[in-house]
């Protein structure tokens, strides 16, 4: 391993910390019960002596290898924009699970290479004719992944068809998720991207957050199930789906505990099925519990609430919601003969729905804009980023990106590779105002809320964080007490503590870089 502390300044000038700085990673340490239960939020400068750098190494290493976290496996990387040099490292160029701070580098390249206003489309075409406020034939909708169409949108979509003379539909609803990444590759044997990411772990995939992709999208590929207690002890769990369409098969071994009981659901779905399987127990005359689950089938799902949707609106359907690989090829070929557009809709542009991705840390936006990078250039999304980091400086040595959310674990990175990218869009005025508007923001919003209270990193600190099984990261923007802009990458690997103890050493160390300082005496 490899640990370093390069000062901020030249050895001439003496290194200022605030008094927060040792505070901190006292706590993280666990020598905080000696001293104040807060962070201190003085901003008062106190100057160590001739040996400050070796103070600081020491208590820094101490933060990250102290017990419980003596197992951890570290890649840290921190650097000055302002100075253009390195503050801290360990194991800066160890490939290392980075989890959803992956989503930085999704972003970075969708930026560059579709640019911050690149918008999904989404387009409704009909294979009949209108006469008498009647179509004769289907209504077929083609999308390009567009994650934000929400109910909203298709209420929308049926009130433009009643003002087109729309009242009745005779044919189906069709959709339509061909979309492919290009003839030539299609023809040389490449497959279109499966819903699912590569690596992903087979008992996440019934949970929402690890939703299947696909061209056509709504509300987040995700439903609500609802599980209650039965009468008495031992009789069936009630479950219910709360959205229809969602193409699940309920199958119920959750049982009624005794109300002295915890509670304890669990969930399973296989890839490719549809039988969501629910285990474990509710206590008797609890409140019930609500849990959110991927769905099925996204397509299906999509042209289920269209129907829905239209008739809500007046609309009547006489046929069915159709998933077009239902059909039979000549069915297809026939249903997509001749189409004439009804309508065409466009999401809001990439700096928005980023805002989304990255702050919620939302996997189907972040797979949903990964995918498109492949459709929209005939490759593969995996070979793309791969050729625009290299373009940047960024081998595979340093970077092995194969989905977009860091649901993965077949993703690797670097914190090298993490920092080369903040710098990079740091030092662009448009990228870095659209950019930083995208991270979380510490004690203030997204998934940095509810940490960094009462330190100096509070409303400072700008990052996206990273979270999965003995995974733990970090990776952003923060200001030292000077206002020095510093940008920082934290990766924390195969831990046994308690993931409580990784996260509070990490913000430990980012609030003492807050309170760095160079003093002039």
């Amino acid at each position: 391993m490899q640990h370093t502390l390069a000062r901020l300044i030249d050895w001439s000038r003496p290194l200022v910390f605030t008094a927060g700085i040792v505070f901190a990673v006292l706590v993280a340490i666990g020598c905080a019960s000696r001293l104040s239960p807060a962070f201190p939020n003085t901003r008062t400068a106190s100057v160590l002596d001739g040996s400050a750098l070796g103070q600081i190494n020491t208590l820094l290493d101490k933060t990250l290898h102290a017990a419980p976290l003596e197992t951890t496996l570290w890649g840290i990387d921190v650097r000055s924009i302002d100075r253009n040099e390195r503050v801290y490292t360990n194991n800066p160029d160890l490939l290392l699970t980075p989890a959803s701070t992956l989503k930085i580098i999704t972003l970075a390249v969708a930026s560059q290479q579709l640019g911050w206003d690149d918008r999904f489309e989404t387009a409704l075409f009909t294979n009949g004719h209108i006469e008498r406020n009647v179509l004769h034939g289907d209504l077929i909708v083609r999308g390009s992944g567009d994650p934000t169409i929400d109910t909203d949108v298709l209420t929308s979509w049926a009130e433009k068809l009643r003002m087109q003379g729309i009242h009745q539909v005779t044919g189906n609803i069709i959709g339509d998720d061909r979309i492919t990444i290009g003839q030539a590759l299609k023809r040389s044997g490449t497959p279109s991207p499966p819903q699912l990411g590569f690596g992903w772990s087979w008992d996440d995939l019934a949970f929402g957050f690890a939703a299947p992709a696909g061209p056509l999208q709504y509300q987040e590929n995700v439903v609500a199930i609802q599980i209650t207690p039965g009468r008495t002890v031992n009789a069936p769990a009630g479950l219910t789906i709360q959205t229809a369409g969602s193409g699940l098969k309920l199958v119920n071994q959750a049982s009624t505990a005794s109300r002295t009981e915890p509670s304890l659901i669990q969930l399973r779905r296989a890839a490719s099925t549809s039988n969501l399987v629910v285990s474990g127990s509710i206590g008797l005359g609890s409140s019930a519990i609500v849990r959110a689950v991927s769905v099925a089938n996204p397509t299906s799902f999509f042209v289920q609430a269209l129907h829905t949707a239209l008739e809500a609106e007046g609309v009547v359907v006489r046929g069915d919601a159709v998933d077009i690989d239902r059909l039979s090829e000549n069915q297809q070929d026939s249903a997509t003969n001749g189409l004439q557009s009804l309508l065409t809709n466009q999401s809001e542009p990439l700096s928005t729905i980023a805002v989304e991705m990255m702050k919620r840390s939302q996997n189907l936006f972040a797979e949903s804009i990964y995918r498109r990078l492949g459709f929209s250039f005939s490759d593969s999304s995996s070979a793309i980023v791969t050729e625009v980091l290299a373009d940047w400086g960024i081998k595979r040595n340093r970077a092995i990106v194969v989905d977009g959310s860091g649901l993965s674990r077949y993703n690797y990175l670097t914190a090298s590779a993490l920092t080369d990218i903040l710098v990079r869009l740091y030092q662009n005025e448009s990228d870095q105002t659209l950019f930083l508007a995208t991270l979380s923001t510490a004690n203030e919003d997204g998934t940095l809320r509810n940490r960094f209270g009462e330190t100096a990193s509070a409303g400072n600190a700008h990052a996206k964080t990273g979270s999965m099984s003995h995974v733990r990261a970090l990776a952003g923007y923060v200001k030292t007490a000077d206002g020095e802009q510093l940008a920082f990458s934290i990766l924390a690997n195969n831990f046994s503590a308690d993931p409580t103890d990784v996260v509070t050493a990490i913000d430990a160390f980012v609030s003492a870089l807050a309170t760095m300082s160079r003093g002039d005496f």
